[in-house]
């Protein structure tokens, strides 16, 4: 049953990983002009499923490396994704992401943690950690 779990956490986030890159690939056409976009249109509802199936992991590495550190999803932010392998159907991705941690409710932010995730449909691991 675990195992049926996490093979469709992984083939959904094959899926939202396959609309971000065509996503970007379209958007990048033809647009030069800078568009004002409201918080709301800022990020589609894939790049917040993306950062909720990365939480997981991103969790068990900030709690590990800094245990008194928190961070909150509305404020981390998709650096970059790239398939590492080119072509149709080839699954092997990594996504970087910057969490701004902070401590406690009341207190200054901590400063930001990038975190590298390497996905395959195998899982999500962590592939490097930076200050």
């Amino acid at each position: 049953m675990k195992k049926k779990q996490i093979t469709s956490i992984l083939i959904s986030l094959v899926l939202v990983l396959t609309f971000i890159t065509s996503g970007v690939m379209l958007s990048n056409t033809g647009k030069a002009e800078v568009e004002k976009v409201s918080s709301e249109e800022e990020h589609p509802d894939f790049y917040d499923v993306l950062l909720v199936l990365l939480d997981p992991e991103a969790r068990k590495v900030i709690n590990k490396e800094y245990p008194n550190r928190s961070y909150a999803l509305w404020n981390a932010e998709i650096l970059e994704v790239k398939r590492q392998t080119g072509g149709y159907s080839q699954y092997d991705f990594t996504v970087k992401v910057k969490y701004d941690t902070y401590t406690g409710p009341f207190n200054p932010p901590e400063g930001p943690i990038t975190i590298t995730f390497h996905v395959t449909t195998d899982g999500v691991s962590v592939a490097k950690i930076q200050k």
